[in-house]
């Protein structure tokens, strides 16, 4: 290179430089890169701070997700789901949701040990607080009474039911819905009104519904001056409704014809409708014996979508070998599954029974093979894609029974087998406790696209 051509480079630079003095601000500083900065590896660039705000959520949804999946490992009072499917109740809860304006049913079957409407009438108070609705549901068309509501009927009607002794069955398997039904064969007057007790309120509703079949001839129903009749057509039930003022708590239905009265429902116009239906000295064996367009026509009516199956403890003590056991499993998930084919809408729990006590040895202690019937029970209803729930765990297991007993006020009678109208309450809202657990689960996956 020639020296008037260096000679000119270097004013070039002087020149520049002399530009930027100029034309920068005042105190400004000229930073030259290292020759280190051109031969250094290139650093990895960090988290976008989207990128650190979508970690930070993952990890608190991470630890909340944990703190409801402990509670369905380990809890006593949790609910033991078919394949441990946490999405199991996602379809009943949808139904719960819609419950507003598409009225769902929920019917509790079981023996002695929800009578007077124990355990069930908690669940449908927390459910109907939650959800909506009112009304005590079922009421059977004779003379009975409940801790909620009574009734009687005009006409001393033969009564038939599917479970117990032979004498009180009927040709055939037309029960009706419920195993229980009353024969009409000339004129009756059913009238149902709520217990006073200071305790509670009374049960109002605002829909009236008489359930009957096996219609011989003909059947007529009237209520507040309304009439209705139904003739002998073949249908497998026949429905009665009216409508009534909103807090009704008290109506009366005259009935007159040939027919089979299977009950009364006394619900509200929407939201949750729940059925008490117990069965003394059953051991909930009894539905492949009933008539199965009865209970597919009633199930599908009245959009039943949870049915409560609470069975065990009358058969605790005859069950005292291991064969037996298994025979009694057999037997329990055939009725599940049938029950699975005529309410295919309907989400099952099978409620186990709970802690028992016998005498032996001069000592209140449990039956020896109690725990060998729940751990049937359990695997029978998961076998058949139910869930189940175990009141005897809940309780606090083996020799729990005489703590309940022992307690004041009691939560269990003296026979150390049924619970007291308190301790029915406490299993309730355990029931209830664990149930909306679950609902909550489900409502935090769905706002967190889980």
């Amino acid at each position: 290179m020639k020296k008037s051509h260096i000679v000119l480079f270097l004013f070039s630079v002087i020149a520049v430089l002399a530009v930027l003095c100029i034309v920068l601000p005042e105190g400004s500083v000229l930073r030259f890169p290292h020759l280190c900065d051109f031969f250094a590896p290139a650093q990895e660039q960090g988290p976008s701070a989207e990128e650190i705000i979508d970690q930070r959520r993952e990890a608190a949804l991470a630890a909340e997700q944990d703190q409801f999946q402990v509670f369905f490992r380990e809890d006593p009072a949790r609910f033991y789901l078919p394949d441990g499917d946490e999405r199991f109740f996602d379809g009943l809860f949808d139904a719960l949701e819609q419950a507003a304006w598409d009225p769902m049913r929920i019917v509790h079957y079981g023996d002695s040990q929800i009578e007077e409407d124990r355990i069930t009438g908690t669940i449908r108070e927390r459910l109907q607080e939650h959800f909506g609705g009112n009304g005590p549901g079922l009421m059977p068309a004779r003379k009975l009474s409940t801790s909620r509501m009574s009734g009687n009927s005009s006409a001393k009607l033969r009564r038939y039911f599917n479970y117990g002794g032979q004498g009180n069955r009927a040709s055939g398997k037309q029960y009706g819905p419920f195993a229980d039904f009353t024969r009409l064969d000339s004129v009756t007057t059913l009238s149902f009104r709520p217990v006073n007790r200071k305790d509670q309120r009374p049960s109002s509703f605002e829909r009236v519904t008489l359930v009957a079949g096996n219609v011989r001839s003909h059947l007529n129903v009237s209520s507040e001056g309304e009439q209705r009749r139904a003739e002998a057509d073949g249908a497998p039930l026949a429905f009665f409704r009216y409508e009534m003022p909103d807090s009704t708590t008290t109506v009366t239905l005259t009935a007159s014809g040939h027919a089979d009265l299977y009950g009364v429902l006394l619900d509200s116009k929407t939201g949750v409708r729940m059925d008490n239906v117990p069965m003394r000295g059953c051991s909930g064996t009894i539905f492949t014996g009933m008539d199965d367009a009865q209970l597919r026509d009633f199930y599908s009516e009245e959009n039943v979508r949870l049915i409560l199956l609470q069975y065990g403890g009358n058969s605790v003590p005859y069950l005292k070998t291991d064969k037996v056991i298994s025979n009694y499993k057999e037997n329990i998930r055939r009725q599940i599954r049938h029950i699975q084919e005529l309410a295919p809408k309907a989400k099952i729990i099978f409620i186990g029974p709970s802690d028992m006590a016998t005498t032996i040895g001069g000592k209140r202690q449990t039956y020896p093979k109690l725990a060998n019937v729940v751990d049937s029970l359990r695997a029978a209803a998961l076998e058949c894609g139910a869930a189940y729930w175990d009141i005897y765990g809940v309780m606090g297991g083996d020799g729990s029974m005489v703590q309940w007993v022992s307690a004041r006020p009691a939560l269990a009678g003296p026979d150390h087998i049924h619970f007291t109208l308190a301790g029915a309450r406490k299993v309730g809202e355990m029931f209830c406790d664990s149930f909306f657990l679950y609902y909550e689960y489900y409502k935090w996956r769905k706002r967190n696209g889980r």
